[in-house]
């Protein structure tokens, strides 16, 4: 056979080592003797296979190999009376066997097309097996694709029939032999909030090769932070060794993993890495009775994924705290070279890495991060199949200074999506409505307050409130129908602390402070006749007034602007109290579509009356 006027290589190959028929031996004999380029060819295809040298001498081959190779060879009577020739023709033979196969590998053949073309040359059509099983199929370059590749098809048989090579492989032998894992089993998103940081844990069952394997990590255009990865095995202790992760020269954003397994088939593995982009944030919506004296509350949780990569029915875990990096996960993983400045990560127990992040220090210029295996989760894969429940609900947890909320069952959560997960709902929690007047920091308006506090008191108090917004709502008619009072955004909210959402300026509460006399009185003179001394005397009415349907709180705050004072009070006041050296707050319990007034006289000492002040109190 021949194209454009020349042999073709599988008819080289064929006349090299004698397997083929006699027509096409003597077609071949007649072109060859014409043409030098072919001639050329076959010498060049005679080069290529020296290693059948290695097999001269004593080789024992079984009668049933050498059948099936001659058999495959060729069809006519002429080859197959070739059976009983010498056992050292058959060890030939089957040396084509291997040496075809790694002629497979190296011209880049995949899938049946190489299976197939070792058939045409004479190899058994049983090695269809063993080629299958070879996982010959390319891994698709896209963000956060694993892969396995073998160290070559000679190393991997010498593997099998005698033993491991305790020398690891410089490279992968072909890139060809990348093989498609299958799905994540599980993944686990821990997001610390705070430092766009997301530590990630995911369980892969990957095909092991007895012998010297191939793990390639791929993170193009994601921001996950190739210097924290870590793998490791899950079963077959003792057996399975990760031995170095290698990012190769010229192939950006790639990780490859040295495996040496005393084991073949599936074995489940943990990869752990941190990435950015993910994010957490917390909202709250609480309801209000319709004498607003307590309050339906509910939390949620929005997560936003930024990160480049979709996480398929991933567990969330959220970490309220702050968390102290020197450097940020996204310059770390936009690097061209990630292996500039490793992060090295201790382990925690089970082989993976625990959610609790304790703490950083640096040591000869290496970062170190550890992390605080109190959260009880160091098994990431005892997650319960059974039905989640109509509102899930959030596990949360302490840990030091930080806390770990849990969120019930597992979500997909697509890349530049966000998702709005439940956290957690309280009824009936009393509230106290307070409106606030203190002009010097709102001016003339009225402020209103919702207050509770985070404590079993109010229903609440199991866990702190994270940051976030909140949205007050009250019912304004019997069909159920609400109506918005006002929203804020709140900071950390620790157990047994007091919560004042500040809900804006309120027109149906008013506070109006009239001055009505002013005087001085009181005064020293120095030696040359100057007033050095003296006193101011002020005296106001003030009065508040509740247009609404309920009654109301209020606190009036007064600055007088000076720590030397005296005050005569009267007038409808239900409390008194400084609030510090220089301001006081009265406090009005008013009515529904009532007016209270109250009065006080303030008396203010300055220059030597300030000594006289003094004097009296002591």
């Amino acid at each position: 056979m021949s194209m454009s006027n020349h042999l073709i290589e599988d008819m080289l190959i064929k006349y090299a080592f004698d397997l083929a028929g006699e027509q096409e031996k003597a077609a071949a004999e007649a072109h060859l003797a014409g043409c030098e380029q072919c001639q050329s060819e076959l010498e060049r295809v005679r080069g290529r296979f020296r290693a059948l040298d290695l097999l001269a001498g004593d080789i024992t081959v079984s009668e049933q190999l050498a059948a099936q190779v001659i058999k495959q060879a060729g069809g006519n009577r002429q080859v197959k009376s070739r059976v009983w020739m010498p056992r050292a023709w058959m060890g030939l033979a089957a040396g084509v066997l291997v040496v075809a196969s790694m002629l497979v590998v190296n011209r880049g053949w995949r899938d049946e097309e190489a299976i197939d073309k070792a058939v045409s040359l004479g190899i058994p059509a049983a090695a269809k097996e063993h080629f299958a099983a070879a996982d010959l199929h390319p891994a698709p370059a896209r963000p956060g694709v694993y892969g396995l590749a073998g160290a070559g098809a000679m190393a991997r048989a010498a593997d099998v029939t005698a033993g491991i090579d305790e020398r690891p492989p410089f490279a992968p032998a072909s890139a060809i032999e990348l093989v498609v894992l299958p799905r994540r089993e599980n993944v686990q998103l821990t997001i610390y909030n705070s430092a766009d940081l997301t530590l990630v844990r995911e369980r892969r069952n990957l095909t092991m090769k007895k012998g010297w394997n191939w793990l390639q990590f791929m993170w193009a255009n994601t921001l996950i932070d190739p210097t924290s990865l870590s793998l490791e095995p899950m079963a077959h202790n003792g057996k399975i060794d990760v031995q170095q992760l290698v990012y190769p020269a010229r192939l950006k954003d790639i990780g490859r993993w040295l495996i040496r397994s005393e084991v073949e088939g599936q074995v489940p593995f943990e990869i752990t890495y941190f990435t950015s982009g993910l994010s957490w944030r917390a909202f709250y919506m609480g309801t209000l009775s319709a004498d607003e004296s307590t309050m339906h509350l509910e939390g949620y949780v929005r997560v936003d994924n930024r990160s480049g990569e979709e996480y398929e029915d991933a567990q969330t875990r959220l970490i309220v705290g702050r968390v102290n990096l020197l450097e940020q996960i996204a310059e770390l993983a936009q690097r061209q070279h990630p292996y500039g400045s490793p992060v090295v990560i201790s382990r925690g127990y089970g082989g993976g890495m625990m959610g609790g992040m304790g703490g950083m220090r640096m040591e000869k210029n290496r970062q170190y991060m550890w992390f605080d295996n109190r959260d009880k989760a160091g098994d990431l894969y005892d997650f319960d199949g059974d039905a989640l429940e109509a509102i899930r609900k959030v596990e949360k947890e302490g840990l030091s200074e930080y806390f770990l909320y849990m969120i019930e069952g597992r979500d997909t959560i697509p890349n530049e999506w966000g998702k709005l997960l439940p956290s957690f709902e309280a009824a009936d929690i009393p509230v106290e409505n307070l409106y606030k007047y203190d002009e010097t920091r709102w001016g003339t308006e009225t402020v209103r307050f919702l207050s509770f506090a985070n404590d079993t008191e109010h229903k609440l108090g199991e866990t702190p409130l994270p940051d976030g917004s909140v949205k007050i709502y009250r019912q304004a008619g019997d069909d159920g129908s609400l109506a918005y009072t006002g929203g804020t955004d709140v900071k950390y909210i620790p157990v047994n602390e007091k919560v004042e959402l500040v809900l804006g300026a309120s027109q149906q509460v008013k506070v109006e402070p009239v001055l009505m006399d002013f005087g001085a009185a009181s005064h020293q003179f120095d030696g040359k006749g100057n007033i050095d001394g003296w006193d101011e005397i002020h005296t106001w009415k003030l009065s508040v007034t509740n247009t609404r349907e309920i009654p109301v709180k209020v606190e009036v705050f007064r600055d007088f602007a000076t720590t030397y004072w005296n005050m005569e009070r009267s007038g409808q006041l239900d409390a008194f109290e400084a609030e510090d050296m220089d301001t006081v707050k009265f406090t009005v319990l008013v009515p529904a579509r009532t007016k209270r007034e109250f009065a006080y006289k303030l008396r203010t000492y300055h220059g030597t009356r300030e000594e006289t002040w003094t004097k009296d109190r002591q």
